[in-house]
């Protein structure tokens, strides 16, 4: 009768520990990869003598709003104009994304850049729906600061 009841509990034990998966934990780069990403809100600080923030948001013409990025898993980045193109624009070009060990910092080379070298911007927030990044400039007589909230579509 012992023996049953252990070979029962070593069943019972084992099939509640089979039936526990461990969660996928997300990296940053997951949440990242394979949505088109639309900025959705950006200001930008100025300070030095005075300090002030506009909504470049607000500034940005309606061609501009619709552009979108999406990240691929072979680190390369489509830079989109949407559907409401801009003068003198390209509908598509691509770019190269990457983001540091520590997922705080993502890098990007974009065609706007020159190709040439990558612009770094600190993660501020990424869930599976929102980006925001943070670019800090820091000239002899202010520093500009830049946030830049997206959404995924």
């Amino acid at each position: 009768m012992q023996r049953s009841s252990l070979i029962a509990l070593s069943l019972l034990l084992s099939g509640a520990l089979g039936a526990c998966k461990k969660d996928k934990t997300e990296t940053k780069q997951d949440l990242l990869v394979g949505k088109d990403w639309q900025v959705a809100a950006a200001t930008v600080t100025y300070a030095g003598a005075q300090t002030s923030t506009k909504d470049a948001y607000a500034e940005m013409n309606a061609c501009e709003k619709d552009n979108y990025l999406r990240f691929k898993s072979d680190k390369t980045l489509e830079v989109n104009e949407g559907k409401n193109l801009c003068p003198d624009s390209e509908q598509m070009a691509m770019g190269t994304w990457d983001i540091n060990a520590d997922q705080t910092k993502l890098y990007l080379n974009t065609p706007e850049l020159g190709n040439s070298a990558a612009a770094q911007s600190d993660i501020i927030e990424l869930t599976s729906s929102k980006l925001v990044l943070k670019n800090v400039v820091v000239q002899p007589d202010e520093t500009i600061t830049s946030v830049t909230t997206f959404s995924a579509k």
